[in-house]
């Protein structure tokens, strides 16, 4: 009993610890490049449009002050916003649950590897038990993680 709690609360001062920083690496930042992950057949026959999600999530982004690089125009010296949104079907077909994913991944580079590699600085994730994929219900997953990356990122990046 006294060795499960104080595992108890060696993992929650690690957990919290670990949340606490996650803003803090978002510091300095002015400049992303946006990337959303290709989407499966049964999003896009569904409705689920990619041209839509990149468009909310770069509004959101530059709303708060950011300026966003599209992939025509994206550059290896700043951080990289991914949207990701999978689904999956269950067995009888009546429900999907989509898996909203969004993150900011860092380029990096270290002594033991050879070149650069993208390290995650910040992710969150929503996941949806719907009756049938909807864009607006997925659009409306999308906007809660931009802003909840927006809050970090303010607490952050003070005005």
């Amino acid at each position: 009993m006294k060795w499960s709690c104080c595992f108890l609360a060696f993992l929650m001062l690690a957990t919290t610890a670990f949340s606490l920083n996650q803003p803090g690496e978002l510091k300095g930042i002015r400049t992303v490049n946006v990337m959303v992950a290709d989407l499966s057949d049964d999003l896009v026959n569904n409705g689920v449009e990619k041209k839509t999600l990149a468009t909310t999530l770069e509004l959101a982004l530059r709303t708060a002050g950011l300026t966003v690089l599209t992939q025509g125009q994206y550059n290896d010296a700043v951080p990289t916003i991914t949207l990701q949104v999978s689904v999956i079907k269950e067995p009888k077909g009546r429900f999907f649950a989509t898996d909203i994913v969004l993150a900011c991944l860092e380029n990096v580079s270290d002594t033991r590897t050879a070149g650069m590699f993208s390290a995650i600085i910040w992710t969150r994730d929503l996941l949806q038990l719907l009756g049938k994929i909807d864009l607006g219900r997925v659009v409306d997953g999308e906007k809660k993680l931009a802003d909840l990356f927006l809050s970090d990122y303010l607490l952050a990046n003070p005005k």
